[in-house]
């Protein structure tokens, strides 16, 4: 008898994916869905289906041999609100998804703690883009930064706090 690891029975269960994909469209839609819920306040504007495209992107090109957790969280993530709402993550509107976001997902424990998640795909997907700005000190690949001098903790100049100086 051979078991069955995490990632095969994850395999064998979730949604099969196109080729080129590292999501299915349900996944896909759930993670459009949740950009589009929680990127509001962003310094920048970006379109939540490019968040998801994004973050596909990455899957795909990192070969990540741990997408199918990413493809996991998701499914969890639309499937809990049938416990509260009688339907999917997908199913509900913006207004339904802020406040499930809210009342459940935030500061949420046990399995809606584990769909708090997500926000870090979204993020990663926001910020990851090319379109952000480089005033919010978000690198390209490529580019670098300044040298700036720092001072070592603990040090002061002369003359402001130090004893000698005051």
């Amino acid at each position: 008898m051979t078991l069955l690891t995490l990632d095969e029975l994850a395999y064998r269960v979730l949604p099969q994916v196109a080729p080129g994909r590292a999501l299915a469209d349900r996944e896909w839609r759930t993670l459009s869905q949740v950009a589009e819920t929680i990127l509001e306040d962003l310094p920048f504007s970006i379109d939540a289906a490019r968040v998801a495209d994004n973050v596909e992107r990455f899957l795909c090109e990192g070969r990540s041999q741990r997408a199918w957790r990413c493809r996991v969280l998701l499914t969890l993530l639309e499937t809990m609100p049938f416990l509260t709402h009688g339907r999917g993550f997908s199913a509900l509107d913006l207004h339904e998804r802020r406040r499930l976001f809210e009342a459940r997902i935030v500061d949420g424990r046990g399995l809606w703690g584990l769909c708090a998640k997500v926000r870090y795909l979204v993020l990663m997907g926001a910020y990851g883009d090319e379109c952000v700005p480089s005033s919010l000190g978000v690198l390209l690949p490529g580019e670098r930064r300044p040298l700036r001098r720092t001072r070592r903790s603990g040090s002061l100049p002369i003359g402001r706090g130090s004893a000698s100086g005051g």
